[in-house]
């Protein structure tokens, strides 16, 4: 069983809380018996989506760098100093491993090893796109901004849309006391009806629409009490649904889902959730969240490791179970052909730990069997078309 060191680090400013915690676990834990394994050596993973010929592809944030920072913010101050590169990825997945499709991408870290790098990847009219806020001069990184990229097919990027610029020009209503301008980019989701990118503000509380031709437009500002949006799905009778993670200490029932209309109207959806990380809508319409950590604690650490679950939405303000025990799971979605699965961990994958998982059996979706063991590379040296991870003998 893989296993890696302990980790001292400090959660995310994106995701709007500071305080140090130690992650020290299985990459493989306990976890209810449909959770199965499908693609392992993932740096960092983090959002995940499936492509026109069913090809799962995900977002890899890298293992930040070596570069300082030019520009101080306040996160810099609470995390800081930020040390930016070019390791994030986005990669595809071949028999249980990695392959890259892009390399190259912004990737930071900041002073206790956390990672902003590739967040999220998305398909609109057919071409793959990536969102990242590892980039910026806040972050290391001030020839590579927080944003959102085309993939081109050389396994190049094209900026579309400049989120370290454009965030600074528009500051939301109630800026953070660890405002990050370069935390702009994170979760993602296509609407090909709108012809749009609806893309999350987690560290300033914003919900953007970026077009293929670069038009960004806020379309909700939830930056009043800081709720920390962290997950998005598309709703499937127009608009999207919104998770919030919370701040620290992330109290067990005080997460939420919203709906967020194409003209900024929000409305509850789903209430008495906690730490809301993964959001997506089954075949038959209903809500599925990822909860990061469960049973949370007062004090640092807050988290509860091992205790993530994927729940699914029964009520107004209740939820029923469908896996436990998981690994701070970070993202979450279904197949083409109703598989859920998920992302993790959360923290402590910069060295390739990072697992996709199936929940067996949701949806009534047979399991996808005994994944290869990979082995991550960096990804810089891996042009794209050639394996991140390596199978292991």
């Amino acid at each position: 069983m893989r296993r890696f060191t302990a980790l001292v680090v400090c959660l995310l400013a994106v995701f709007g809380f500071s305080g140090s915690i130690a992650v020290a676990q299985d990459a493989t834990p306990t976890t209810s018996a449909n959770v199965v394994p499908i693609a392992s050596g993932l740096t960092t993973p983090r959002g995940f989506t499936w492509g026109p010929d069913g090809t799962l592809y995900v977002a890899l944030g890298g293992s930040g760098g070596n570069t300082a920072a030019t520009e101080q913010a306040p996160a810099s101050a609470i995390l800081g100093p930020f040390l930016g590169g070019t390791t994030g990825a986005v990669a595809k997945i071949e028999g249980g491993c990695p392959t890259a499709v892009a390399t190259g991408i912004a990737s930071t870290r900041d002073a206790m090893g956390e990672i902003l790098g590739a967040e999220d990847v998305a398909f609109l009219g057919g071409q793959l796109y990536v969102s990242t806020d590892g980039g910026g001069p806040a972050h290391g990184n001030p020839d590579h901004p927080s944003g959102v990229f085309k993939v081109n097919d050389d396994g190049s990027t094209t900026l579309v849309a400049d989120l370290s610029t454009w965030l600074r020009a528009n500051p939301v209503k109630a800026q953070p006391p660890d405002y990050d301008p370069d935390a702009d980019g994170y979760r993602m989701v296509a609407d090909e009806k709108a012809g749009a990118l609806w893309v999350l503000e987690p560290n300033s509380g914003g919900v953007l629409s970026v077009k293929p031709d670069g038009t960004v437009a806020r379309v909700a500002d939830l930056s009043e009490g800081h709720p920390v949006p962290s997950a998005i799905a598309l709703a499937p009778d127009g608009g999207v649904y919104i998770g919030n993670l919370t701040a620290v200490p992330f109290p067990d029932g005080a997460a939420k889902v919203i709906k967020v209309a194409a003209d900024g109207t929000v409305t509850d959806v789903w209430t008495g959730l906690t730490t809301v990380t993964g959001l997506a809508v089954g075949p038959d319409g209903t809500l599925y969240a990822a909860e990061m950590s469960t049973g949370n604690l007062q004090a640092p650490p807050f988290l509860n490791f091992n205790t993530g679950k994927i729940v699914h939405q029964t009520g107004p303000s209740t939820s029923e179970e469908v896996a436990t025990g998981l690994s701070l799971p970070i993202s979450l979605g279904f197949s083409p052909d109703g598989g859920l699965f998920a992302s993790q961990p959360a923290i402590g994958a910069e060295g390739g730990q990072g697992v996709i998982v199936q929940i067996v059996g949701s949806m009534g979706t047979p399991g996808a069997g005994i994944m290869p063991v990979c082995t991550a590379i960096p990804e810089t040296i891996a042009p794209a078309g050639t394996p991140v991870a390596s199978p292991v003998a």
